[in-house]
């Protein structure tokens, strides 16, 4: 009786500390580019370079624990998202390009821990990834596809960033971090 007395104390006792330790997990969000794309149109597709480097994003966060995919509303950036979200089993979420406070709130609502790809455009890359960090980065050319920005956010705010290259380099040559 004393036992299970106590087995029920320690069991009350570890779940308050448990969803404790859960809320004070980061957050961390992989920010990219989308992959090289056409040149036809207003919205095209991606290229075999832009195909073989969304493979290459899938590979590199195959064993991220990715839990939430979010594009624009673009077939570059669906595509791009697209074979990570499938292989986390998971759909897409689409906000629209620009609509930097929604995507920023959205990824603020996911549960503490949660792991998110962010697939967007050159120009918006640098205001998200500062957005979610209050970190500035350097711009981004039309030539710069492989740069991947790994943002942790602390759960009482504030952030870090981890500034990587993935699948073929990038024709610009990369670049520095920050401005």
């Amino acid at each position: 009786m004393v036992r299970n007395a106590l087995l029920g104390l320690v069991v009350a006792l570890s779940v308050p500390a448990a969803a404790a330790v859960a809320q004070d997990r980061p957050t961390t969000v992989f920010v990219v580019r989308h992959a090289e794309k056409g040149a036809e149109g207003q919205d095209p597709s991606l290229t075999d370079a832009g195909r073989a480097r969304a493979a290459a994003l899938t590979h590199l966060l195959a064993d991220a624990g990715i839990t939430a995919v979010y594009t624009s509303q673009f077939k570059r950036t669906i595509e791009t998202g697209a074979p990570v979200a499938a292989k986390a089993g998971i759909s897409p979420t689409v906000v629209g390009a620009g609509k930097n406070d929604e995507l920023a709130a959205a990824i603020r609502a996911l549960p503490a821990g949660s792991r998110a790809l962010v697939v967007s455009h050159s120009n918006l890359v640098p205001a998200i990834v500062e957005k979610l960090s209050g970190q500035k980065v350097g711009e981004l050319t039309d030539l710069d596809y492989d740069r991947i920005y790994v943002v942790t956010l602390a759960p009482g705010g504030g952030g870090s960033v981890l500034y990587l290259h993935f699948g073929a380099p990038s024709a610009s040559g990369g670049g520095a971090m920050r401005e």
